[in-house]
């Protein structure tokens, strides 16, 4: 069988599928700024499209955890899901009340069992800190 991967991952704003199985993905970030400790966002989407065996289950699982030991709390979510007769499949999590216990790096997990699938990182900085004024960017 065909293993299993993702060809896009991300956190962002909004997304959604239609009828025809699109994926419309809005407000692609990496980065967060918190105004306060404990914080974070109301809500966000995690999105993926997997791609593997055509017309297959798979029993996924989404982790968020901190990285390089920060004092976060780990999270998961249990996804069942199916690969088309094209082998791949839209992922869309809503993520409610994502919150933070300090800032950090935060990494998004999608594991078919031991295996993982794809990732991403989150950067969740304190506002008070960084402003956009701080940000160099390129002439």
């Amino acid at each position: 069988m065909k293993q299993l991967k993702t060809e896009i991952i991300a956190l962002c704003d909004y997304a959604s599928i239609s009828r025809e199985g699109k994926l419309s993905i809005n407000g692609i970030f990496d980065e967060l700024r918190v105004a306060q400790f404990p914080g974070g966002v109301s809500r966000a989407f995690f999105i993926a499209t997997v791609s593997g065996a055509p017309s297959t289950s798979y029993k996924l699982t989404l982790k968020i955890e901190p990285s390089g030991g920060f004092a976060g709390e780990q999270s998961s979510f249990n996804l069942d899901t199916s690969t088309g007769p094209n082998g791949k499949n839209n992922l869309i999590v809503e993520l409610a009340g994502l919150g933070f216990k300090e800032e950090g790096e935060y990494k998004f997990i999608l594991s078919d069992g031991k295996q993982e699938v794809g990732s991403t990182l989150l950067k969740v900085f304190d506002q008070k800190k960084y402003s956009l004024n701080d940000i160099k960017l390129p002439n």
